[in-house]
């Protein structure tokens, strides 16, 4: 593909550096573009991907403005741009400058800007699978879709960073096939809808026995281990985090939510929930981060009290 022969990069993601590596070996990547990222979880990103471009010799740089880009991209020869888990849409401006030849590459069916909230929805609700697919980008949010898609399954046991990882190897795989078969993708007009997901707030991350259930509290220390630190649960001794829970099988409990039902090294520290029983296993508290069974130690907390 003669015309495709200087791709710039677009990413907002360390996630993206699988795909930086396969571009690279490729012979195919001339620079990556930063684009800016409003989540303070995902900012260091930026450095980050700057020491790493430059350990292989990569342009880099920030998207400030499309005059000053449009100046680098005439600089660079570049041919065509790929859009890979960004923080917000190529402008129009910098699409056209493409001449057809800009692709988006989307976590779910539409265009979506915000991985961080995906990924984390993702797990939290439960999710069996995710779909990452690739668009060509025509600007005014009339892009072109077409069957190249490519789906990760989530398992049970997936938290954040593992599904992460795991959508960055993918990320890179989906490129593979897109070049591939490239010459044969059959591009169909396509709506692009944003899927526009709020950013999530305190309330979003913070639980409590009352009014979540078991698998509540499991999803969503999966859901925010690391990035956010697992949840927060609200506790008579003050706010803990949680890292990691674990079902626990009902054996005829029916004491009210926030009971403390065991504390042991081997079943840790139980507690009731609205709807079942659950295990905290790991807790990030004010003496650190610790199992369960120590934190009911050190906090001199037992069997029968309320949590």
């Amino acid at each position: 593909m003669e015309q495709t022969n200087k791709v710039v990069l677009f990413t907002s993601s360390c996630l993206s550096m699988p795909t930086v590596d396969f571009l690279l070996q490729s012979k195919l990547l001339v620079a990556v573009v930063f684009v800016a990222h409003e989540n303070v979880q995902v900012q260091s990103e930026s450095e980050q991907l700057r020491v790493q471009c430059e350990a292989f010799n990569i342009a880099f740089v920030a998207w400030n403005s499309d005059v000053q880009l449009l100046a680098q991209l005439d600089q660079w020869q570049a041919t065509m741009a790929i859009s890979c888990v960004t923080a917000a849409p190529l402008s129009d401006t910098i699409i056209n400058f493409f001449h057809g030849h800009a692709y988006g590459v989307f976590l779910q069916t539409d265009a979506n800007y915000q991985w961080v909230e995906t990924l984390y929805w993702q797990v939290r609700t439960q999710q069996d699978d995710l779909s990452i697919t690739v668009q060509r980008l025509t600007g005014n949010g009339e892009n072109q879709a077409q069957t190249l898609q490519q789906n990760i399954a989530i398992h049970p046991f997936d938290t954040y960073q593992s599904l992460a990882m795991r959508v960055a190897s993918t990320l890179a795989q989906t490129l593979a096939l897109f070049f591939a078969e490239f010459k044969q993708l059959n591009w169909q007009p396509h709506s692009a809808k944003e899927c526009v997901l709020p950013a999530l707030t305190y309330n979003d991350l913070t639980l409590s026995c009352v009014a979540h259930s078991a698998s509540d509290f499991v999803a969503a220390a999966r859901a925010g281990n690391p990035l956010y630190g697992g949840f927060i649960l609200t506790t008579k001794l003050g706010e803990i985090n949680v890292l990691q829970a674990s079902f626990v099988e009902e054996k005829l409990f029916f004491e009210p939510a926030g009971t403390i039902l065991t504390i042991s090294k081997s079943a840790g520290l139980v507690v009731q929930t609205k709807q079942g029983a659950v295990a905290l296993d790991i807790v990030s508290c004010q003496f650190g981060c610790v199992t369960g069974y120590r934190f009911a130690s050190l906090a001199n907390i037992s069997a029968g009290m309320q949590l």
